[in-house]
């Protein structure tokens, strides 16, 4: 009999990950969880960045708007691009996943990445001059997001 060590919680700010191509994995919506500012929702979730060919888990994100747009999708995954909304008079802009699920090179990059994060146990980080490097490139390219530079070998 095989055991697992438990999860340790992620950090991940989308601040950190702004304009990165994200699959998110909504796993649980945490109504009115008791933090340091108060009660919040909050949504536990497992962030793929393919942008970074980082997987964070048990990610908890406290974000309204994230919050919003993920607590009817658990149990499915969400691709899109972290940006930022737009401010309200007198606040921040929040951040938002922007859709990236009809951009067939987003779509393509996202799928290739979790085939190969499934059948690895930690996934290597592709170089900038393979397809699929080229294809996420310009996925982010049209959707408006900056690539950050991927690891040289």
């Amino acid at each position: 009999m095989q055991f697992s060590a438990p999860a340790a919680g992620s950090v991940l700010k989308p601040a950190e990950i702004e304009n990165h191509l994200l699959v998110v994995e909504p796993i649980e919506y945490v109504e009115s969880m008791p933090t340091q500012m108060g009660t919040s929702d909050a949504v536990r979730c497992t962030v793929h960045d393919i942008t970074a060919s980082t997987t964070h888990d048990e990610v908890l994100w406290f974000s309204t708007v994230l919050v919003g747009s993920l607590r009817s999708r658990i149990g499915a995954k969400v691709l899109g691009v972290m940006s930022k909304g737009v401010a309200k008079p007198g606040q921040s802009a929040p951040w938002i996943l922007q859709d990236a699920s009809s951009t067939p090179e987003a779509v393509k990059a996202a799928q290739e990445y979790l085939a190969g994060n499934t059948a690895t146990a930690a996934p290597a980080a592709t170089p900038a001059s393979t397809p699929e490097a080229l294809d996420l490139a310009q996925a982010l390219s049209m959707l408006g997001a900056t690539p950050v530079d991927q690891p040289k070998f």
